[in-house]
């Protein structure tokens, strides 16, 4: 009963520090280009689209299918990203544990 107490606690400690982790993750921003950076897109940890740019070149009229090409793309550079840093980010809680990884 006792190793079963210990391993609830240790449990406990490992959600608070993917918690943790999670949190500052969230507070860190990647950037998706596209376009050679005429369509920036800037997501945090969490996946999240905070923000779009667009190079004044690309907003014409005449332009609006290639503007939408290029902001589709942008975005999924980013949100790609942000999967790589949430991935890093969670690697160190559980790096000596050899889950496999996209477990968490």
């Amino acid at each position: 009963m006792k190793n079963l107490g210990n391993l609830v606690k240790q449990a406990q400690r490992m959600k608070a520090e993917m918690e943790k982790i999670q949190e500052e993750a969230a507070a860190k921003r990647v950037e998706g280009t596209a376009g050679g950076g005429m369509v920036t897109v800037v997501c945090n940890g969490r996946g999240e689209v905070v923000e779009v740019k667009i190079d004044r070149e690309v907003a014409g009229p005449d332009d609006l299918e290639m503007l939408q090409d290029l902001i589709v793309a942008a975005a999924n550079d980013a949100l790609r990203k942000s999967r790589e840093l949430l991935t890093q980010e969670m690697g160190r809680l559980t790096g000596g544990l050899g889950l496999p990884p996209g477990l968490l």
